[in-house]
């Protein structure tokens, strides 16, 4: 698995680890882009995701307040 997703709009950074279904609202925040994936199980069966979130873009690293 990359740690980079490029060819999309934006170029998404995978958040270390994996997570449950019932975590990733622990890790989302509001207002972001994600990419979530399937990412396996875990020992117990439990399904695994794999997070990729938007990398800022070089506007709106500069200029807060720019579009996305």
């Amino acid at each position: 698995m990359s740690d980079t997703l490029t060819g999309t709009r934006d170029e998404l950074r995978r958040l270390p680890g994996l997570f449950r279904r019932w975590e990733l609202a622990q890790v989302i925040e509001a207002g972001e882009d994600y990419r979530i994936e399937d990412a396996g199980t875990a020992g117990d069966g439990t399904a695994l995701f794999a997070v990729y979130k938007a990398a800022p873009s070089a506007a709106s690293a500069t200029d807060p307040g720019a579009a996305r």
